[in-house]
């Protein structure tokens, strides 16, 4: 299972980047410290635990009065070592406030396999929910997939 996952992620990031790539704008960036990548204010933050209940990251989402912004943020353990990461952010529909579940009406991700931190993904916020998650994976001796969600996961109305 572990490998199919890691294929579909390679899958996953080869077609992201050729769409990247074909597009008229290609931006390369990468934020200098973790906090910076988004700007506003952290209005969540929720901790990554690994099985032993060891905090190896935090998912931080961010508000700045338009736009909603999550960030993965490695910490401890994790913090300088490369491994799979992901930030992922949706915008969903007002009446899916406090849901499981999220009609997409925009998102965004950055993964790839960094030493601090994945993000900024970014989703107009106005007026819409918004869900977030984040995942680490891919680390030295340990073949679990971790992922962390915004409680409830549709929120920040």
């Amino acid at each position: 299972m572990h490998a199919l996952r890691k294929a579909l992620r390679k899958v996953t990031a080869v077609a992201l980047g050729a769409g990247v790539l074909a597009g008229s704008l290609v931006a390369w960036s990468a934020p200098a410290s973790a906090g910076v990548a988004c700007g506003g204010t952290r209005i969540e933050s929720q901790p990554l635990k690994n099985v032993s209940g060891t905090t190896i990251g935090w998912l931080n989402v961010y508000w700045d009065g338009t736009n909603n912004c999550a960030e993965m943020q490695s910490s401890g353990a994790t913090w300088g070592k490369r491994k799979w990461m992901v930030a992922a952010i949706s915008s969903c529909r007002l009446s899916d406030k406090g849901s499981t579940y999220c009609h997409t009406i925009d998102d965004d991700s950055n993964s790839g396999n960094f030493e601090y931190y994945a993000g900024p993904a970014r989703v107009n916020g106005v007026g819409r929910c918004i869900a977030a998650w984040g995942e680490i994976s891919d680390l030295p001796g340990d073949n679990h997939v971790y992922q962390v969600f915004t409680k409830p996961y549709v929120g920040h109305c």
